[in-house]
């Protein structure tokens, strides 16, 4: 795998961005992060979703539930690399690596397709939580936000790996 050239990922602002903003509320270790391309006054618990890698389809991961991350990252990717922004040929992933720093994947057309797109980060009160794993967090009841942030192509993380 190949990291995507820098002339084809988001360009940093000069001003504070909401990436910014983001990872100074991660800092603090009292919320959680949720990424969505739809804006909503309340989180509901849906069935989630993994991709076999041997077979390809997607199965069941878990009892339906609202996932989220202690990394803002995570979300902002989330947020702006979906289905929803990309179309349905959406190639794209996040994991940890060997070495325990967040891998971003996504092809070349996913992100050229969600180039202008944007995408809502919600901060959530961890204290409504449970760890799922090393990366993600799980709750199975309904959850207003405590804030939604905006975000655009511009706030994804600025490492991301080509998946092709």
């Amino acid at each position: 795998m190949s990291e995507i050239p820098r002339s084809e990922q988001p360009e940093k602002f000069e001003k504070e961005s909401e990436r910014e903003k983001l990872t100074s509320l991660e800092k603090e270790g009292k919320w959680l992060f949720h990424g969505s391309a739809v804006k909503t006054d309340a989180l509901e618990a849906k069935q989630p979703y993994n991709r076999d890698e041997k077979t390809g389809k997607m199965e069941k991961h878990g009892e339906p539930s609202i996932a989220a991350s202690q990394f803002a990252e995570i979300a902002i990717f989330m947020a702006i690399v979906n289905p929803q922004n990309a179309g349905a040929d959406c190639k794209s992933g996040v994991g940890i690596n060997e070495e325990g720093k967040i891998e971003f994947l996504a092809s070349r057309e996913t992100l050229e397709a969600v180039k202008g797109k944007k995408g809502y980060v919600y901060v959530l009160s961890k204290s409504n939580f449970k760890p799922f794993s090393d990366m993600e967090w799980r709750a199975d009841t309904e959850i207003k936000p405590e804030e939604v942030v905006e975000v655009a192509f511009e706030d994804l993380p600025q490492r991301i790996e080509n998946l092709e």
